[in-house]
């Protein structure tokens, strides 16, 4: 777009400003000029977000010169000029997700931050216009190659929605502007859904929690970096690009990790994958205070408490009820990659062996120290490794039906649910009277009737259990034995998506 192409916005802008103002929003929109290599179309729309910004920023009294310094168009870098498509292999966690897609199998997750003051979409447009160059890899779109599916990094512009569909509603892939994540708003809450071929739960709250800090920052706010929020303006570490599934160091794989089928909860699936979410927010101390009691983490008190609850919830006893576990794998290394890198366990029980809180947690947390051990997830994530090995030069069309059945849809059959917890959430210090509370849902795979999230900041715990069947008895059942405890709860419920 030349100056002229540009001129009313300029115009507009300026009108009855001083000389040295209207000077310094022409060579704004200069400079921003030679910052975009887009087609024209993309072009404007790009330039369009600066101009919303614009707008807000003089509505609320900013100066032009504090406006041209907060959107300084260098924070684009060279992201909307050069697309230097780089090609990158999917990562083994993430390589079987593609091919269930076509199945209506899409995982998603969603991060959410509350926060304290209402979203101003303008400057969070604005905010993830900045931060895409810092995530290459988020970027990308899935594309279909012989042998298997890849990423190929674009200079895509993501358009910031308001929410107003089902959460974690499947993204279309046939269309050719398929991106792999979203970016939603909703009066106090950002929301961002993923697609987990991109990253999981850990990348994408480093992704959200930079998003966040530009955002605040474009408000005025001066954040910082550190505890995972990244400087927009700093070169991509290789490191962060990394796929740590080739770097396993196992000696030996296992001969299975395939469990068997699991019992499933009651309730007749919805059509959606998403039909309820509930979220039970609980103070952190007092839960802590309590799997302490019973000498166990969080997560094998929750573990405790979701067995229990299923186990009432089941019609059938004739099994074994599995919940996976995912473990991040970073804990072991301190890797930096923003790829996929959590291996996973099933907790298992028969329902008859299914006992009180305190035996349950007990024996929850040896189950997290015997099956989540590092070695034995190296072992895993080896195993993984040799089958695509085995089946590398296989065409797709003949593949997808092994990684289908090795541990793509019978992953799904051989367990219950997911519990997920993404720990406590640091933020830097001028981030925190900024943020009420951070959410975590996963979308339920077929057949699993509900997933669960959890999730703390600032003291605050939040279980957050996303339901596939109308039937509430298993939420029913967590906030009795929550209750039992004695913990403090608070319950949000949203309404049903499918009548």
């Amino acid at each position: 777009m030349t100056m002229k192409q540009y001129e009313h916005i300029v115009n507009k802008l300026s009108g009855g400003l001083p000389r040295k103002d209207a000077d310094r929003i022409e060579n704004f929109f200069t400079v921003l000029d030679g910052r975009i290599d887009l087609p024209m179309v993309r072009k404007n729309e790009l330039i369009e977000h600066f101009y919303r910004a614009f707008e807000y920023y003089t509505d609320h009294g900013y100066s032009v010169e504090r406006i041209v310094n907060l959107m300084d168009p260098d924070n684009l870098g060279d992201f909307y000029r050069h697309n230097e498509r780089q090609y990158i292999s999917l990562d083994n966690a993430a390589i079987v997700y593609p091919l269930g897609m076509k199945f209506g199998q899409m995982p998603l997750f969603r991060l959410s931050a509350n926060l304290r003051d209402e979203i101003v979409p303008e400057i969070l447009q604005l905010a993830l216009d900045f931060t895409m160059k810092r995530f290459p890899s988020f970027s990308a779109v899935i594309k279909s190659g012989i042998f298997w599916h890849y990423l190929e990094t674009t200079n895509n512009i993501h358009q910031v929605e308001p929410e107003n569909d089902i959460p974690c509603k499947p993204i279309s892939i046939i269309l050719r502007s398929f991106k792999s994540f979203r970016v939603l708003y909703y009066k106090k809450r950002i929301s961002i859904e993923y697609f987990h071929a991109i990253t999981d739960g850990s990348g994408g709250m480093t992704f959200l929690k930079t998003l966040l800090a530009e955002y605040f920052r474009l408000l005025g706010k001066r954040i910082g970096y550190g505890t995972d929020v990244l400087d927009i303006n700093e070169e991509v570490d290789p490191a962060e690009l990394v796929n740590e599934f080739n770097n396993t160091t196992a000696a030996k794989d296992l001969n299975t990790f395939l469990d068997k089928s699991s019992l499933q909860l009651d309730g007749k699936l919805t059509r959606v994958n998403i039909n309820r979410i509930i979220h039970f927010e609980l103070n952190g101390e007092e839960v802590l205070k309590r799997a302490h009691k019973y000498s166990g983490t969080v997560t094998a008190y929750m573990l405790a408490i979701l067995f229990i609850a299923s186990n009432r919830c089941m019609s059938r006893k004739d099994g074994v009820i599995n919940i996976q576990v995912p473990v991040n794998m970073r804990k072991f290394n301190g890797s930096k990659t923003l790829r996929n890198y959590s291996m996973y366990f099933s907790a298992s029980m028969k329902p008859e062996e299914i006992g009180d809180l305190k035996s349950m947690v007990k024996e929850m947390r040896r189950q997290i120290v015997e099956k989540g051990d590092e070695s034995l997830m190296n072992q895993m994530m080896a195993t993984t490794g040799n089958l695509i090995k085995m089946i590398d030069r296989v065409p797709m069309i003949m593949k997808t039906p092994v990684i289908q059945l090795a541990y793509g849809y019978l992953g799904n059959r051989i367990i219950a649910m997911t519990l997920s917890n993404l720990g406590n959430i640091e933020v830097p210090e001028r981030m925190k009277n900024l943020i009420e509370s951070f959410d975590f849902i996963i979308a339920p795979t077929r057949p699993n009737r509900a997933a669960c999230a959890l999730v703390s900041y600032d003291g605050k715990m939040r279980l957050t259990v996303s339901k596939a069947t109308k039937d509430d008895s298993f939420e029913n059942e967590i906030y009795d034995l929550l209750k039992e405890e004695g913990l403090s709860i608070t319950v949000e419920g949203s309404e049903e998506y499918e009548s």
